[in-house]
């Protein structure tokens, strides 16, 4: 745990910093007090990193790990596989409008206090669904996995306002990368552990696990965070913080509006509507469409693949037991593997190196979009193709193994350079900017369950996911639109919300 100190300790390590970044431009310039999130320890911000991960982790894994045991909800509720995959439509419903909601309370009670008690609210919706067996119980269960989505996404939409708190612009990507793919990681690994658990067992347990990683998530979540908002330019609004670690620990997570920016109602409510504000801006829904796109064929794929292996050879599917089921999903896991490298080695690196080489060391927030080349216009489509292909002709599922890891790679590969641009388009507005991009993300996924067979019905199986890889190609041109004309496309939009860090020299003399 971490709290307010004025010692040399945390100046030093500024200074070393600087020292270490000196052919950088620390961009923004932090403040010269300890209290400045910018001049904390490297251990302290990674720290913190390190818990926002797990809580976003966990709180992605909690609505969806009922995803794969289709089989003992479809006996018990008496629904078809499909019905029993509106759970999972829900979540993700869930997952979309929470945070339009707990994002304006976060300047009141704080990103940490907000964090927190949403991660409590997820743990109690993993008991609601546990204890959901009783044949009438459906409707009840489906609305535990939209409350469960609800308050379990709220983490990883805070979470670009606190990185865009503690870290420079050189050192974003990587941070970006770090967040979401804790995020993307648990959309996976829940239902992979949840369909091991629950394989020999009654399907509520894939719940119970899930309790216990929450609590732990909390109580870490209760040591570690901190409050991160901070008022360089007028040093005297911001709040003293507790020195003591239990008056820290109260002030943060029971007492939040203590340790935050002073606010009123009116600038919450104002916060309330950015989101809507900034996906009225042209730039953000050229963003949003290639991400409801792009990222919305991998919502797709992943949430009716349990459908499409379950079922008996005879109805064209695979016959897979939820034990099978939950080792096909480490394709994802190698997927999102490789992601992380990819991200971590290029998602910084390339765009400063674009910088140097073509700018004279003067940034502009498209340069990040060209990391998307490969994963998104190459590797996505060529996935969707040969997914469409696998289950059009009932290939071999390795086949289908093959197809489902190059999606992952050429969606999840997009999410955090999408969001970090839009994020960098309004630095003002972090996380309402994550929100609207999180949304287009997700909208199309939650919906795709509801018109999928009669998709299948009008052009057959292999060309609805053929469809798919030519939308994905086409939907790579609104990214070349923004990576040729974005800093005029930026210019049209609200004046209240426009600020970027573009023309800003990275590098030093």
């Amino acid at each position: 745990m971490h709290v307010e100190t004025k010692d040399a300790k945390t100046s030093d390590s500024s200074a070393i910093e600087q020292q270490s970044t000196s052919h950088l431009v620390l961009i923004p310039q932090p403040s010269t007090w300890p209290r400045d999130p910018l001049n904390w320890t490297t251990r302290r911000k990674y720290t913190i990193l390190a818990v926002l991960c797990l809580a976003s982790f966990s709180g992605a894994i909690a609505p969806l790990s009922g995803q794969l045991n289709l089989a003992d909800q479809e006996k018990l509720y008496n629904k078809t596989k499909l019905e029993e995959s509106y759970a999972n439509s829900a979540a993700l419903a869930g997952m979309a409008a929470g945070p339009f909601f707990f994002a304006p309370i976060s300047h009141m009670l704080g990103r940490s206090s907000v964090i927190f008690w949403c991660i409590l609210f997820t743990l109690v919706c993993q008991i609601w669904g546990a204890v959901m067996t009783d044949a009438n119980d459906y409707i009840p269960y489906v609305i535990s996995r939209l409350f469960a989505g609800f308050f379990g996404a709220v983490p990883t939409v805070l979470g670009p306002r606190i990185v865009t708190d503690l870290f420079f612009l050189h050192q974003r990507g990587r941070a970006f990368t770090a967040l979401h793919m804790a995020f993307l990681f648990g959309t996976i690994a829940g239902p992979t552990f949840s369909g091991f658990v629950s394989a020999h067992s009654f399907f509520p347990v894939e719940f119970w696990w899930t309790v216990g990683l929450l609590g732990f998530t909390l109580l870490c979540c209760f040591c570690f965070l901190e409050e991160t908002g901070y008022d360089r330019e007028t040093l005297d609004r911001n709040p003293k913080i507790p020195a003591g670690i239990v008056a820290n620990r109260l002030a943060t997570f029971f007492f939040g509006h203590r340790v935050v920016l002073p606010t009123t109602w009116k600038e919450t409510a104002k916060i309330g509507i950015t989101p809507f504000l900034i996906g009225m801006c042209p730039v953000t829904i050229i963003m949003g469409i290639f991400t409801l796109i792009s990222f919305g064929f991998y919502v797709g794929v992943n949430a009716l693949t349990p459908v499409w292996l379950q079922k008996p050879v005879s109805e064209g599917g695979y016959g897979f037991s939820l034990e099978q089921n939950a080792a096909f999903t480490f394709c994802h896991w190698i997927g999102i593997i490789f992601v992380q490298f990819y991200g971590h080695l290029l998602n910084d690196k390339l765009p400063l190196t674009l910088a140097r080489r073509y700018n004279g060391g003067a940034w502009k927030p498209e340069y990040r979009l060209h990391v998307l080349w490969i994963p998104s216009l190459v590797i996505n489509p060529i996935g969707l193709g040969i997914f469409g292909a696998a289950l059009q002709y009932h290939l071999h599922y390795m086949v289908l193994a093959l197809a489902v890891f190059l999606v992952t790679i050429g969606s999840l590969g997009s999410v955090p350079v999408t969001v970090n641009y839009v994020v960098e388009c309004f630095t003002k507005y972090p996380a309402e900017a994550g929100i609207v991009i999180g949304a287009y993300r997700i909208v199309y996924g939650l919906t795709i369950s509801f018109y999928i067979n009669p998709w299948v019905e009008a052009v057959d199986l292999g060309w609805v996911y053929g469809m798919m890889a030519f939308f994905a190609v086409f939907s790579f041109m609104f990214v070349m639109l923004l990576m040729w004309k974005g800093h005029a496309i930026r210019k049209i939009q609200f004046a209240s919300l426009g600020s970027s860090e573009e023309g800003r020299r990275l590098m030093g003399e």
